[in-house]
């Protein structure tokens, strides 16, 4: 029965296959474009793919000036979804999610994203050249401050509606870093919404490693390299110009903190538990 009724609908009009495609995902997508000739040409036409683009990607793509070549929207959706596009002069990076198609940001660690206390001066942090795991031209290196303070903000607009999203502290920590295995207060503020969370960017000693919470988030090693801890997330459901308000910080403990490299802080979807 089941072959039967894919052979039925595999002689529907292309056009009709393509837009019942194009009311799926690109994960569903990808598995038609294997069902039969028919279904393959209407999955890969521009017409379901570019329904997985943002609606506003045209006005992304005018801020980068990052060369793109694609010959159609399907290649388009990977080759965003393949790499980190930046945008405005290098003060945040795009991406696409590949399974759900939803827009995903790295706000970096320059002056005009996230503000640093004492950010700008160089007795207390510098902006050094990361390696070649770093699409920016620079992150923010802490040399000394016993006050540890970053916040930034922005309009939920730039976001994918009606998505759960997670924000994570992307770091590294050099041999010498110290006084950063105390937990550090991490808050997100968007309109009714409010997520407080501790965190801690060095667990490997200290009080945090000999007496173990889980109210606690620590880091784990991204595929590229760089640390990165959640530090909150927050539904984007309402399509308001509401802001949403990033704050970590850690003003109580008058200790040393020094050896941070902070990369920017990453805001993707969250990712649902499997059944």
């Amino acid at each position: 029965m089941g072959a039967k009724n894919s052979c039925e609908i595999s002689r529907l009009p292309q056009d009709c296959l393509t837009r019942i495609i194009s009311l799926t995902t690109p994960r569903d997508a990808c598995c038609c474009s294997t069902v039969s000739t028919n279904f393959h040409f209407a999955a890969d036409a521009d017409a379901v793919w570019e329904h997985f683009l943002p609606p506003d990607l045209d006005h992304i793509l005018s801020r980068t000036s990052d060369q793109l070549v694609f010959t159609s929207k399907k290649d388009l959706y990977f080759l965003l979804s393949n790499r980190d596009i930046l945008l405005d002069d290098g003060k945040m990076s795009f991406r696409l999610d590949r399974s759900s198609g939803a827009k995903m940001y790295m706000l970096s660690a320059s002056r005009s994203a996230i503000s640093i206390i004492w950010g700008d001066n160089p007795q207390y942090w510098q902006r050094v050249s990361p390696n070649r795991d770093s699409r920016f031209s620079e992150v923010a290196r802490l040399i000394i401050v016993w006050w540890l303070k970053m916040s930034t903000r922005f309009s939920c607009k730039i976001l994918t509606p009606k998505i759960n999203y997670t924000a994570y502290f992307v770091f590294k920590l050099e041999d010498d870093s110290s006084g950063l295995d105390l937990p550090i207060d991490a808050l997100i503020d968007f309109g009714e919404q409010e997520s407080r969370q501790k965190i801690c960017l060095q667990p490997g000693s200290g009080p945090t490693r000999q007496t173990p919470n889980n109210a606690i988030r620590y880091p784990q090693v991204r595929d590229d390299g760089w640390s990165e801890v959640e530090i909150g997330e927050f539904n984007n459901e309402e399509e308001d110009d509401d802001v949403v308000e990033l704050d970590v910080r850690e003003v109580n403990g008058l200790w040393a903190k020094r050896g941070l490299l902070f990369y920017g802080i990453e805001l993707r979807p969250k990712k649902e538990p499997i059944a």
